[in-house]
C-alpha cells in the first residue's frame, strides 16, 4: 500500500489537485514520469488528525500543476502511484459505471465476453402465500446475488434519469438501459390492487460461484409492501417525463400504486417471511417514500390531491434506498413551476441546504475529502457517493455552488484512491482496483466485471468472517478487504453504481 494517497486515475488541468501524505513529510515535489523532471515543489499543510483512520496526516496541494502528462508525487521517503493530468483522465469510467447495469440483466441471454450466459430466472414466480404464479422476468440482479428488489430499483431509476437530465453530456444509451428495469418493475405491480410486490428471488442465496442460469430454486414473489409501492409510484411518475410514448402507461401505474398507499395508510413495513432469507430491504419508516411519491405525482399531473398530500407531510431529506426525501424535494423545486407553494418551496430548500451543510461540515474536517466522519458502515462507498450527489443537487439552490461542486469532486478522488488505504473502490479502474468482489458472476469466471462500485470500509466487522479476520481492531476507514467472501465490504450493488454514475455524469467526468 502506498502511503501517499492520490486519485489513481488523475486530475483535469484546472481542477483542484490534492494528495494526502504522512505526518512527517512536509516537503513534497511532483515529478514528471517521462524524464524524472521535478515540475513543482511545495510544502504540505499543518498536521491533521483523522479520526476515521486514527492517523495524523498532511494535505499536499499541487493544483498549480496544470500541464498534461504522467506524474508522481514524492516526499523524502515515499512516492505515490503514477497519475495523469489530462482533459479526460477518467476515460471510460462513466461508460463502465453505466454498462454495469447491462451486466446485471436478468431473464435474457447476456453477450459480454467472459461473463456471457444464457437466459436466467425466466420461469413464473410463485406469489407468496397463494397458489398464483406470475411472470416477473427481466430487470437487474440487485447486487452480488440474483435477487431483484423494487425498493433499490426505484432509487436507481431516479439516479440514472436525473443524471441524464442534469449532465452536460447525457448518455444516448441511458434511456434504453433504464427502460429494461422499468419494464420489470411494471410486472411487479399487482393487477388487482395496484400494490407492488417487494421483491422476487429464491428463498435463500445460492452458491457464490454459480452463474445466474445455474440457480434453479423456485422463484417467489414476496408480499406487497408500502415502501415498494410508494417508491414504485414515485419512480413511474418521474419516468413519465422521460418516456413520452409510455407516459400514459407509467402514470396509470403510478396512480394505482398511490391509490393503494392511500387505502393502506397503516400497512406494516416489510419483513422477510420466515423461510425467506435473502436481502430484506426492510425500512422502519415509509412516510418519506410517500412524500417522494406525492411530489413526483404532483409534478407529473398537477393534480391537487397530490399537492395536498405534500402540504400535510413532513419534509424529508435523504438519498439511497432507505431515505428518499431529497428526490421529492428536487422534483418539486425543479419542476413544480408556477404551481408550487412559495412557503413550501422555501421550507424544502431550507431543509435540503441544511442537509448539505452537514455534509460540508464533515467534508471540511476530513483530510481525505470524505464526509462520513468516523462513521463507516456497510456501503460506505455508496454513502459517500450519495453525499456527493446531494451536494450537486444542492448546488442548484445555493449561492456558492462552486464550493459544493468542488466537494463533490473531492469525493470522487476519495473513491478512486485518495483514501487511507490507497484503494480504488471501482473494479477495473486504478492499480489497486478490487479484483475479488463478492459478485457471483465475477467469482464464477474468476475475473471481476469492470465498472462496479464495491461497498468499501465497514467498521462493523463481526458479522463478516472474511472482513473480521483481516480487519479486527483496525480503525473505521481501514476495515476493508478485497476478498470474495467479504459481503459487507466487497459486495457490489446497483444503487452504489447509480449514485457514483450520477456524480460522474453531472460533473462531466
Amino acid at each position: 500500500m502506498k502511503k501517499i494517497c492520490v486519485n489513481q486515475l488523475g486530475y483535469r488541468p484546472h481542477d483542484s489537485k490534492k494528495a494526502v501524505v504522512p505526518q512527517g513529510d512536509a516537503a513534497f515535489c511532483v515529478v514528471r514520469v517521462s524524464d524524472e523532471a521535478v515540475v513543482y515543489r511545495g510544502t504540505s499543510s499543518e498536521a491533521i488528525y483523522d479520526a476515521a483512520s486514527m492517523e495524523t496526516v498532511r494535505v499536499a496541494d499541487f493544483s498549480a500543476v496544470a500541464e498534461k502528462g504522467e506524474y508522481a508525487l514524492r516526499t523524502a521517503g515515499e512516492s505515490s502511484y503514477t497519475f495523469v493530468i489530462d482533459d479526460d483522465p477518467y476515460a471510460g469510467l462513466q461508460a463502465a459505471l453505466l454498462e454495469m447495469f447491462n451486466y446485471q440483466r436478468c431473464g435474457v441471454a447476456l453477450d459480454r465476453g467472459l461473463w456471457s450466459h444464457p437466459a436466467c430466472h425466466d420461469s413464473l414466480a410463485a406469489v407468496y402465500g397463494t397458489n398464483e404464479k406470475k411472470d416477473v422476468s427481466g430487470g437487474w440482479h440487485d447486487a452480488g446475488d440474483y435477487g431483484r428488489y423494487v425498493v433499490p430499483a426505484a432509487v436507481v431509476v431516479a439516479d440514472l434519469l436525473l443524471a441524464n437530465e442534469l449532465s452536460p453530456n447525457p448518455a444516448a444509451e441511458l434511456p434504453e438501459t433504464v427502460w429494461f428495469e422499468l419494464e420489470w418493475m411494471l410486472k411487479m405491480q399487482d393487477a388487482k390492487t395496484g400494490g407492488v410486490y417487494h421483491k422476487v428471488g429464491c428463498r435463500q442465496f445460492n452458491a457464490l460461484d454459480e452463474m445466474p442460469q445455474d440457480e434453479h430454486g423456485e422463484l417467489v414473489l414476496s408480499p406487497i409492501s408500502p415502501t415498494a409501492t410508494a417508491d414504485f409510484a414515485a419512480a413511474m411518475a418521474l419516468a413519465s417525463r422521460f418516456y413520452p410514448d409510455k407516459k400514459s402507461v407509467l402514470l396509470d401505474a403510478a396512480r394505482r400504486a398511490w391509490d393503494w398507499c392511500a387505502a393502506n395508510p397503516d400497512a406494516p413495513n416489510f419483513k422477510n417471511p420466515p423461510e425467506i432469507r435473502t436481502g430484506e430491504y426492510g425500512d422502519k419508516e415509509n412516510k418519506d417514500e410517500r412524500f417522494w411519491a406525492a411530489c413526483e405525482l404532483f409534478v407529473a399531473t398537477g393534480e391537487e390531491k397530490y399537492h395536498a398530500a405534500i402540504k400535510t407531510s413532513d419534509v424529508y431529506t435523504g438519498l439511497g434506498w432507505a431515505d428518499v426525501g431529497t428526490y421529492g424535494i428536487v422534483a418539486y423545486l425543479l419542476h413544480a413551476g408556477d404551481k408550487a407553494d412559495a412557503a413550501l418551496s422555501a421550507m424544502m430548500k431550507e431543509n435540503l441546504l441544511a442537509a448539505c451543510e452537514g455534509i460540508m461540515s464533515r467534508y471540511r474536517d476530513d483530510p481525505y475529502g470524505a464526509s462520513l466522519g468516523a462513521n463507516y458502515r456497510w456501503g460506505s462507498s455508496g454513502a459517500l457517493a450519495n453525499n456527493a450527489m446531494a451536494l450537486l443537487l444542492g448546488s442548484r439552490f445555493v449561492g456558492d455552488s462552486a464550493a459544493y461542486t468542488e466537494a463533490a469532486l473531492e469525493h470522487v478522488h476519495y473513491l478512486l484512491g485518495r483514501n487511507p488505504l490507497s484503494q480504488s473502490y471501482v473494479t477495473g479502474f486504478g492499480p489497486t482496483a478490487p479484483k475479488h468482489p463478492h459478485h457471483r458472476p465475477s467469482v464464477a469466471v474468476g475475473s471481476a466485471v469492470p465498472g462496479m462500485v464495491v461497498g468499501g470500509p465497514n467498521m462493523h466487522t463481526r458479522q463478516d468472517h472474511a472482513l473480521h479476520a483481516h480487519c479486527e481492531g483496525l480503525p473505521p476507514s481501514k476495515c476493508y478487504v478485497d476478498h470474495q467472501d467479504s459481503f459487507s465490504s466487497n459486495e457490489v450493488a446497483i444503487y452504489w453504481n447509480s449514485a457514483v454514475y450520477f456524480v460522474a455524469a453531472v460533473l462531466g467526468l
